[in-house]
């Protein structure tokens, strides 16, 4: 059974749109599929059904910073517009997929990873987005969830869960040397952040290796940076592309 892992990164995450369309059009398909934030919102669209050139269509359309409205008492940013997006995009249900989904999120009381592949899926996937203070933490079922990056930003294990022998992952965690110095303090704070993401996953890519890993060239490209969608997009391609050659195709 071959899987799908998705990392997180913000508009980084577009480039997944890329690579998946590189796998597909070398004839591979995914029979389940994981992922982190970004990463489990274009996973989520693509197990619900959806090809790679829908997916692409509507992220033009998509005013993606305009989905994250000021709201100091939630966070940040407000989630209910971006909550809204995911209603009207997913089915209901985990259920509903055409494929098997698990999307990472973080406990926030137990601060225990949780695999979430079971009931309301525009929630989970919510809550795999939410950024620890730029996104207001999601309920469900009682408990409150936030990003899962913060503890699995490539989620190569998760795909293991849903019973892939073979996992193709396309990992999108930000670099850990950058061009020039943050400045600002939020910048300074999201680097740190950052180089966390970047350490982590390099270690738990030791204990979960894939069989085939994506890294695309993306130097330079913010979480923030969706005005770049193209050039993300084309750079998922490229590193799809260089990739399958690696392995002889498929």
């Amino acid at each position: 059974m071959r899987g799908l892992a998705l990392s997180g990164g913000g508009a980084r995450g577009l480039a997944h749109i890329g690579a998946l369309e590189v796998f597909l059009d070398a004839g591979l398909d995914f029979q389940v599929v994981a992922g982190t934030s970004m990463g489990a919102i274009v996973g989520a669209l693509f197990a619900a059904g959806k090809a790679p050139g829908e997916i692409l269509d509507l992220a033009r359309k998509t005013p993606w910073l305009g989905l994250l409205g000021l709201s100091p008492r939630e966070g940040i940013f407000s989630r209910r517009k971006l909550k809204d997006f995911l209603a009207e995009h997913l089915p209901a249900t985990f259920a509903e997929l055409k494929r098997p989904l698990a999307v990472t999120a973080v406990d926030v009381v137990s601060g225990k990873l949780a695999f979430l592949t079971q009931g309301d899926l525009p929630s989970a996937v919510l809550a795999s987005a939410a950024y620890p203070g730029l996104l207001a933490p999601v309920e469900r079922e009682g408990r409150l969830f936030f990003d899962g990056g913060v503890l699995d930003n490539l989620p190569v294990d998760a795909a293991r869960l849903l019973g892939a022998q073979e996992v193709y992952a396309v990992d999108v965690t930000p670099e850990r040397g950058v061009e020039a110095s943050p400045r600002g303090l939020l910048a300074l704070a999201r680097r740190a952040v950052d180089l966390m993401q970047a350490q982590l996953t390099a270690v738990r890519l030791t204990l979960y290796a894939p069989e085939v890993y994506v890294r695309p060239g993306l130097s330079g490209v913010g979480i923030e940076d969706f005005r770049r969608l193209e050039e993300i997009v084309e750079a998922g391609r490229q590193a799809a592309r260089a990739a399958l050659a690696k392995v002889g195709g498929v």
